[in-house]
């Protein structure tokens, strides 16, 4: 087994996705590792020639320094009380694709399960009709390389071929996904059209009472009529969707360990979540966010260790 990484505070999980329980039988692969040059990193991943090449620890220290910038970088377009989100500045970078940055809150519930919820094929084929799919082609150097497929009706599915990895917080109490588009060469499109993902990072954090996200994507989906700021704009309410449908997996688990448990060192006990419709509920049944919650999961200051648990590490 190769020996894992540390890129700041986030450690390589060398088994990458079968440490979340996935029954993968993909072979070990012959695979051509990064090398260093002189480019930034948002010219690297934009390069045919990276698209070859497995994600290294170079690459992830790159992304970390990009995640930390401040509100400079990073400009609000959306901030209620259950969802941060950001836009880069300068919308020509990665060739103009949707570029967020959203940030936001799992009440009650632990860091295991949401990461159960994000990618145990299995678990998520039970409940997540719109991404499925998921087969790895084969592993190498903690690297996974994965095909999903996108379900967009009444668009054409959408479908990623992606380099993986599995990132544990030095301190137990956090996982990160982080991926980026693989050349087609690997597996070649199909029926779906191939979409290009330039970066797309899931961390989670737990705390004293729940879980705090924050995802990081550069997508082009390849979607000609709708325009690129419009797209942004309707990324809110998805991922809306998505945390309810998250959260409402997680009660459903709740006192159960699942096979990532293991990874997480948590002595938290989780919070009792009330599923039973109140005021101040969503449609769902899953309860809004509590008031003390409220300031952490939307304020995200760069005082704030929940703003970018991607960069304590950075100073």
């Amino acid at each position: 087994m190769m020996e894992a990484w540390v890129a700041c505070d986030w450690e390589l999980v060398p088994t990458g996705l079968k440490a979340l329980g996935n029954d993968i039988e993909a072979p070990v692969g012959q695979v051509e590792k990064g090398v260093q040059d002189a480019r930034g990193f948002l010219e690297k991943i934009c390069s045919e020639s990276q698209r070859r090449q497995v994600i290294t620890q170079a690459e992830v220290e790159g992304f970390l320094a990009l995640a930390c910038a401040g509100e400079d970088v990073w400009q609000t377009f959306h901030h209620d009380e259950k969802l941060h989100a950001r836009r880069h500045k300068d919308r020509t970078l990665v060739g103009g694709a949707i570029f967020v940055k959203v940030s936001g809150y799992f009440p009650g519930v632990t860091v295991d399960h949401v990461a159960h919820c994000y990618m145990n094929f299995n678990d998520r084929a039970g409940w997540d009709r719109q991404m499925d799919g998921f087969k790895v082609l084969q592993h190498g150097e903690g690297n996974d390389l994965m095909h999903t497929v996108l379900h967009s009706p009444p668009l054409s599915d959408r479908d990623f071929l992606v380099w993986h990895i599995v990132l544990r917080h030095t301190n137990g109490k956090g996982l990160m996904f982080y991926s980026r588009s693989a050349d087609d060469s690997f597996y070649p499109p199909g029926r779906a059209v191939r979409a290009m993902q330039y970066i797309g990072a899931h961390q989670l954090i737990q705390d004293s009472g729940g879980v705090t996200f924050t995802t990081i994507t550069a997508v082009e989906p390849y979607i000609p009529f709708l325009p690129r700021w419009v797209m942004s704009l309707l990324l809110p309410s998805e991922f809306k969707r998505w945390r309810s449908s998250v959260l409402r997996r997680c009660s459903e688990l709740r006192g159960q360990r699942v096979p990532c448990t293991g990874l997480f060192t948590l002595d938290t006990p989780e919070v009792e979540i009330d599923t039973k419709p109140s005021v101040g509920a969503l449609s769902t049944g899953i309860p809004e966010l509590p008031s003390d919650r409220l300031e952490i999961a939307t304020t995200m200051s760069e005082d704030d260790h929940l703003q970018c648990s991607f960069c304590q590490c950075l100073g």
